[in-house]
């Protein structure tokens, strides 16, 4: 027998509570539209909840985000459950977070401004009635329910919003179609940081491969490393082609990479990596994920026999979900592109902004394909999708390139867009008006008068940090790995 479906009705729907999503929701309830935000786990803040945030600053160590994103980030720091800011040369900065506590803020944040939740949700169906998304249709352990929004927020991560209402989107990159390669991240537990500290300081480990070639870089490192609370890792080639060699890994990946936690014994490990993924596939998505659990136990081993500071390590943690860096991406009124972020393109309608070089986690190789950017701006016309009223979308799924979307991804610069459109509907629905008919300068001025960052306030460069951490040659030589013949194996692919 078929139950009834029930119809709920909300100013302003946000579906997903990822970086972008939560930001979104808090955003439209604190300036005053009724919102409600669709979950389809148990908790808030996706992928955000397992991983170091990244992107916080730009290469001349100017914060460029601000606004709820830094708000988290300090009331986490402010109760003891996050780092300082880590500056780096590299990623320009990063802040480590105690996942429990973050998914505890979130939830607390969500409930002060009032944002109505609906949790282990699944939508399945967008509502468009002629060119105009009203809603989706979602289903639960209640059954299957209508919502009604005056404006809809895709926040999926995977564009599932825009791509049932028709909507026009792009995925992977240009040629053969395939996304970044995705991770399931996992934490180890029990390091001993002396050692690790030691064996980073050893050339021939080449621990951070990307300062390699600069020694100037790599003595500031040495005199920064010992009270360094988060340090990036990229490098340990030998060791990892060491272990291959010995036939004690087999992983399509020829660095570590990961990222040594502000608590002591802790490491988050970003290795596991399958190729091919389909992420609108749930064949595919489920072959991923069967992959990438049984690359885990390799790893573990590796690390304790072949890795400075990571004899007596243990595995503490597996996130709850695979990180997928990249999936459908929807159609805007404006592509945002690699050209535009290496420039540092600064829009007339920006209304967020980063400064994340292009990280692009190679689709059919090892190692990543890395680009620098000036500090940048988002413009709204990223965040609105195109040939419809009443979406908008924010995080992996806005409108831009393969290319500029790999350093959009990353968690506060996700934050920033969410804040954006979150603001934007509310000025909408406050207004009874079409999103793109809301005066630019009334948002711009509003996230502003909130706290965020839009090409406004950025200042000068930060010349003492500039001295101390040094920077990296904005034009830097390629990597090399796609295609190799770590990935080109027929194991590393999903199909």
């Amino acid at each position: 027998m078929t139950a009834p479906v029930t119809t709920l009705r909300s100013q302003v729907l946000v579906v997903g509570s990822g970086a972008a999503g939560l930001t979104a929701a808090i955003a439209a309830a604190r300036n005053g539209a009724d919102t409600l935000l669709v979950e389809n786990a148990g908790f808030l803040g996706g992928i955000s909840t397992t991983l170091p945030w990244l992107g916080f600053h730009d290469r001349d160590y100017r914060l460029i985000v601000k606004g709820l994103a830094l708000e988290f980030a300090q009331r986490l720091q402010a109760q003891g459950a996050a780092s300082a800011f880590e500056l780096d040369p590299k990623c320009a900065s990063a802040i480590s977070i105690d996942s429990h506590w973050w998914k505890i803020l979130a939830m607390q944040l969500a409930r002060e401004a009032g944002v109505n939740l609906l949790l282990h949700t699944q939508v399945v169906e967008t509502l468009r009635e002629s060119d105009r998304i009203t809603g989706v249709v979602v289903e639960n352990k209640s059954g299957r329910q209508r919502i009604e929004a005056a404006v809809t927020i895709d926040c999926s991560g995977d564009g599932d919003v825009a791509a049932r209402g028709g909507v026009a989107w792009a995925k992977g990159r240009t040629g053969d179609g395939l996304v970044q390669a995705p991770t399931l991240v996992f934490k180890l537990g029990g390091v001993d940081r002396a050692a690790f500290v030691a064996g980073c300081k050893v050339p021939a480990n080449n621990y951070r491969e990307w300062l390699s070639p600069f020694p100037e870089l790599w003595e500031k490192m040495m005199r920064r490393i010992d009270r360094m609370q988060v340090i990036v890792c990229g490098g340990y080639a030998a060791l990892v082609e060491k272990a291959r060699l010995a036939g004690e890994l087999d992983v399509p990946q020829t660095r570590i990479v990961g990222v040594k936690l502000h608590q002591p014994d802790e490491f988050l490990v970003v290795m596991t990596r399958v190729l091919g993924l389909d992420p609108t596939n749930v064949h595919s998505v489920t072959d991923a994920y069967t992959r990438v659990y049984g690359q885990i136990p390799g790893l573990v081993r590796f690390f304790q026999r072949h890795v400075p500071g990571f004899a007596g390590a243990n595995l503490r943690e597996i996130a709850p979900m695979l990180g997928i860096r990249e999936s459908r991406r929807v159609s805007g009124d404006y592509l945002l592109t690699a050209e535009d972020l290496i420039a540092g393109r600064q829009f007339e309608d920006a209304v967020s902004m980063g400064g994340y070089h292009i990280d692009i986690h190679r689709p059919a190789g090892t190692w990543v394909d890395s680009h620098n950017v000036r500090a940048y701006t988002i413009p709204v016309r990223s965040l609105i999708a195109r040939g419809v009223d009443g979406l908008l979308m924010a995080g992996k799924c806005l409108s831009a390139t393969h290319e500029a979307v790999a350093s959009t991804r990353v968690i506060p610069i996700c934050m920033g867009q969410g804040q954006a459109v979150g603001t934007l509907a509310a000025l909408a629905v406050k207004q009874s008006v079409a999103v793109r008919e809301v005066s630019l300068p009334l948002l711009q001025d509003t996230l502003v008068g909130q706290g965020a960052e839009i090409g406004r306030t950025v200042g000068e460069p930060d010349r003492r940090a500039i001295e101390e951490v040094g920077q990296l040659p904005f034009n830097e030589p390629p990597t090399t790995g796609d295609k190799d013949p770590v990935s080109a194996s027929e194991t590393a692919w999903v199909r």
